[in-house]
């Protein structure tokens, strides 16, 4: 005999106000209790909605957790433990499209069921696998942009030996006693330090070097390196169930190796795999101090600065993936559990300015900002630094800011950015060209939050100077966006190879795995577009590469492509022109990235142009910072120029000669030596009455015969 007794009760209400101010019906969800008796048997079961939390001894709840877990990876979504057993915080479906705000959605895995903390959305987990699909299918086109690697096919990312060698790298540190005393004594990290991290030592070669001896035919010889492991959480569904340990289903995985040469290890010598593998979350150093009770934690540039931090400290640090300023939105998964974040990057401009950007990107009511220097014009840029000179690294940590609102300001909130621009002038300047220093004279650097204007004649190479501009700027870390409307990808990346190896490289076809593999490293990236594209299309590819890879250059070549066939008329297209100025204008102030936007000339006879010969309504050039134009020679013996008409910086106006090198395709700059001409030697001049005859010239050397006089004496 049973007896069964069934009480309902709804849990919450059926409509949900969403992030944009609409509400949407959610179906409500009850809570059934039942009691069944059987033979003196008592069991109790709790259902909400379709899904039943069972009893820890139910064999098919350990089966339905990695379901679940696995539902989320294939769908391309990143769980992470939040310290409560069964709890993981993962995206929203609502709320996907916000991105910022959106990894807020707390699963509970024994119960099936979810809620936002973001838009307050609740439901069961088959309400919550049906939004996510529909969500996805609706943003199947998104992103529209490749990475560096994507455009040469690269495959390699996975590990260039057995993961087991790899995880073998800290115990052959620890058995080098001289390593690691010369380690402590030459950068002040202590050996426990160094093995909490799991920092090893293995061979690997530098790519500089294998090119070097693959020209000299040469034997490719693997150098001794440091390694510092980027390792990230996986759900582990193998994991015995244990009450006491909340996170005993997850575990720390090694997913790249970071390599750096004994002498300088904070820079990189080589990544293992070369490409990170896109099907997995990226991987933090560091991420080994985590413990699940944290709930502070610092994120810093360099492997070195995060364990000079955490020996001094006690508190968790981690560091970028790499030395670029790129925090991707791969990586946000694993921060997201923390309460307080302290962005402690290197103390001047550049970084300052990264460090307002992530803390935006993190959320600012939960970052903190450090500045090593402490408002002095002297000292240590960051905190390795501050370690070798004895600064007290408590007492700095201590003293970070917090961000305040971004559209309430006064002039102490301005008055460190002030005083940072009048105590670093060359940085303000922006980025410095390494192959055109002609071209720091005129605009004096490459900065965040301009429209720079390049026109040119039909033939005369913007797409070839400004591929080589962005691939310099690139090289010293500004991570780029390419928008090639004209030139299909793969031969844009082919020419910017060219340019990067700076050779032909069909003639040295041995060399081109070479280049390739240091080319993808790059923080280069492509879009897919081709031709003609709404601006809003663009504009949205675009916002997801700044906020996904913090993207600092965006090039679009050209105007008159993207738009084309756009407008029904001619008036149509002069105000869709001006709309998509405007448009490129307001996005580059407030993502605070540098747009190069190519525009053809408006004529193109022969004849020199002006500011006033760019395509379009006089908005293109009043919207822009700078307006560039490749002016062709009047003469045959004269040279091209890139001609500075605006500069908005300084005010700074001129031409710079350049000469353009066919192997490399890329423009050499021409220095005042190389542009002056010969000065003509002219013949003395003679009053007639004291001019020598021809037959008395011929005895005085100062005196040269004409070529019609020297006949004259021969014959």
């Amino acid at each position: 005999m049973s007896r069964l007794i069934l009480q309902s009760k709804p849990l919450f209400r059926s409509l949900v106000r969403l992030p944009t101010g609409r509400y949407t019906k959610i179906r409500p969800t009850y809570a059934f209790s039942t009691t069944t008796s059987w033979k003196g048997n008592n069991t109790t079961r709790q259902v909400t909605g379709e899904c039943a939390h069972t009893t820890p001894n139910d064999p098919g709840l350990k089966k339905r957790k990695a379901d679940m877990i696995e539902f989320l990876y294939q769908n391309h979504q990143r769980p992470v433990p939040t310290g409560k057993k069964d709890i993981v915080l993962t995206n929203c479906p609502h709320c996907i499209k916000i991105r910022k705000n959106s990894f807020a959605a707390y699963l509970d895995l024994a119960k099936s069921t979810y809620n936002c903390k973001t838009c307050g959305t609740r439901g069961s987990w088959q309400e919550y696998t049906r939004t996510l699909k529909k969500k996805l299918t609706s943003n199947q086109t998104e992103p529209q942009l490749i990475s560096a690697s994507n455009v040469f096919g690269s495959h390699h990312s996975q590990f260039s030996r057995p993961i087991e060698q790899v995880e073998a790298y800290p115990e052959r540190l620890a058995q080098d006693t001289d390593v690691l005393e010369w380690l402590h004594t030459t950068y002040k990290i202590k050996p426990e330090v160094l093995r909490t991290y799991g920092v090893g030592l293995a061979n690997y070669v530098d790519p500089d070097t294998r090119l070097r001896e693959i020209q000299e035919n040469k034997e490719v010889q693997e150098s001794l390196c440091l390694t510092f492991p980027q390792t990230t959480l996986t759900y582990n569904p193998e994991a015995p169930e244990d009450e006491s340990s909340p996170e005993g289903t997850f575990k720390l995985d090694t997913i790249r190796i970071k390599a750096s040469s004994l002498d300088t290890p904070s820079e990189t010598l080589a990544y293992d795999p070369p490409v990170p593998n896109r099907s997995i979350s990226a991987g933090l150093f560091g991420y080994k101090t985590v413990t699940f009770e944290s709930d502070s934690v610092i994120i810093t540039r360099r492997e070195l600065d995060a364990m000079a931090i955490f020996q001094e400290t006690g508190i968790p640090s981690v560091s970028l993936p790499s030395s670029n300023y790129q925090l991707e939105e791969s990586v946000l998964p694993l921060l997201e559990r923390f309460s307080k974040l302290y962005v402690w990057l290197d103390d001047d401009v550049d970084g300052q300015l990264a460090a307002d950007r992530f803390a935006n990107k993190l959320g600012d009511s939960r970052c903190m900002i450090v500045s090593t220097r402490i408002n002095s014009p002297h000292g240590p840029v960051n905190a390795h630094g501050a370690l070798l000179e004895g600064e007290d690294l408590r007492s700095i940590l201590g003293s970070a800011r917090q961000i305040k609102h971004d559209e309430i300001m006064d002039f102490s909130d301005l008055r460190e950015e002030v005083y940072s621009e009048i105590m670093n002038p060359e940085q303000t300047r922006g980025v410095q060209s390494k192959d055109l220093p002609g071209w720091n004279s005129l605009l004096k650097g490459h900065r965040s939050g301009e429209l720079t204007i390049l026109t040119g004649p039909t033939g005369s190479g913007k797409t070839t100077i400004i591929s080589q501009l962005s691939l310099d700027y690139c090289q010293s870390g500004v991570p780029t966006l390419w928008g090639s409307f004209e030139i299909l990808n793969k031969r844009l990346a082919k020419r910017m190879l060219y340019q990067y190896s700076g050779k032909d490289l069909s003639t040295a076809p041995q060399e081109i795995d070479a280049w390739a593999n240091k080319f993808e490293q790059l923080p280069l990236y492509f879009l897919k577009f081709f031709s003609s594209t709404a601006i809003k299309d663009v504009l949205k590819a675009c916002s997801h590469a700044v906020y996904a890879h913090d993207v600092r250059h965006i090039i679009l070549d050209n105007l008159q492509f993207m738009l084309s066939q756009q407008g029904r008329s001619s008036l149509d297209r002069w105000e869709l022109q001006d709309e998509a100025i405007a448009e490129l204008r307001r996005f580059a102030t407030q993502q605070d990235v540098h747009i190069t936007l190519v525009v053809h000339p408006r004529k193109d006879i022969g004849e020199q142009l002006d500011i006033n010969s760019v395509f379009g309504s006089a908005k293109v050039t009043q919207e822009a910072d700078n307006v560039v134009i490749i002016q062709k020679p009047l003469k045959a013996d004269g040279y091209r120029t890139l001609d500075v008409k605006k500069n908005r910086y300084d005010g700074t106006l001129g031409a710079m000669p350049y000469v353009f090198m066919k192997d490399s395709l890329k423009i050499r700059c021409l220095n005042d030596k190389e542009t002056a001409k010969p000065k003509r030697i002219s013949k003395p001049r003679y009053p007639k009455s004291t001019y020598p005859s021809a037959v008395n010239r011929a005895d005085h050397a100062e005196y040269p015969l004409s070529t019609e006089e020297i006949a004259g004496q021969i014959y």
